[in-house]
């Protein structure tokens, strides 16, 4: 499970899960705090979770220094996603440590809040993994600019395949498309395929144009029938397809440079 709907809005399913358990941690510590009388040991909690928050998305940078060294203020842009969950988790202890420093007993009055948090969004992570069904390439009927009908298997060639679910309308689909272009071209060891859900082949062949970008395999979908086939919540999708035709990973949601290496490594 990648991403789940609620009402309107596509929430991806790693920061639901992160943010349901920071919720329950936060929700046990505000009832012990108003029922001790102690407002420092909330004000504790949330001071952890920011400094928790602040550490899981520099160590990720750090990590990925390769990557946001190119674009020293890519860093400053978190909705793309790239935090590191056990940089976080290890700031927000350390946090808490020096907080409780006068009084070691406020380390304890945050453990147990914290633990039933960690075990709230561990357990929903598993449960979310053990739902994934596993899939493969879709055949479906695709074409390129041009109107002829293209298989993606024909196109993977037994090579990995990443497939990029996007429209033209789509902001976060246009921020990420330049980049996706440059990576396609800095590994020709995967074929790198967009489809452009619903639309015609003219507006996208036009929109590609205007941009200036040159994509070596931009298909159109006009009957959805990749939404049908694979779990695309929302635009745009990235799926990663493995040389023997297995997804391996699926990205609802913007993608930054960093995340996207991440995920190609899965394909080796």
């Amino acid at each position: 499970m990648d991403a789940v709907h609620l009402g309107p809005l596509v929430l991806a399913y790693d920061r639901l899960v992160v943010f349901l358990g920071l919720t329950l941690f936060l929700g046990l510590v505000e009832w012990q705090s108003r029922r001790r009388g102690q407002p420092e040991l909330a004000g504790c909690a949330w001071n952890a979770v920011m400094a928790g928050a602040l550490a899981s998305r520099l160590g990720y940078v750090a990590a990925h220094w390769s990557v946001y060294g190119r674009d020293p203020l890519s860093v400053l842009y978190a909705w793309q996603g790239g935090f590191s969950p056990w940089w976080g988790l290890l700031g927000g202890v350390v946090y808490a440590l020096w907080c409780s420093r006068s009084e070691p007993r406020r380390l304890r009055w945050l453990l147990a809040p914290a633990l039933a948090g960690l075990v709230l969004s561990l357990g929903l992570w598993q449960a979310g993994q053990r739902s994934a069904q596993p899939l493969t390439l879709p055949e479906a009927r695709l074409y390129d600019l041009s109107g002829r009908p293209v298989s993606l298997t024909e196109l993977s060639g037994g090579r990995p395949l990443v497939l990029n679910v996007w429209a033209t309308w789509c902001p976060p689909c246009r921020r990420e498309l330049p980049m996706l272009a440059r990576a396609a071209a800095e590994h020709p060891e995967v074929t790198f395929v967009f489809v452009a859900a619903g639309e015609p082949a003219a507006r996208v062949a036009d929109y590609l144009r205007e941009r200036g970008l040159e994509l070596e395999h931009v298909l159109v979908d006009p009957a959805g029938e990749i939404a049908r086939r694979l779990p695309v919540s929302g635009y745009p999708t990235t799926f990663f397809f493995d040389a023997a035709g297995e997804l391996k990973a699926g990205k609802t949601g913007e993608l930054n440079r960093a995340a996207l290496e991440d995920l190609l490594k899965r394909l080796r």
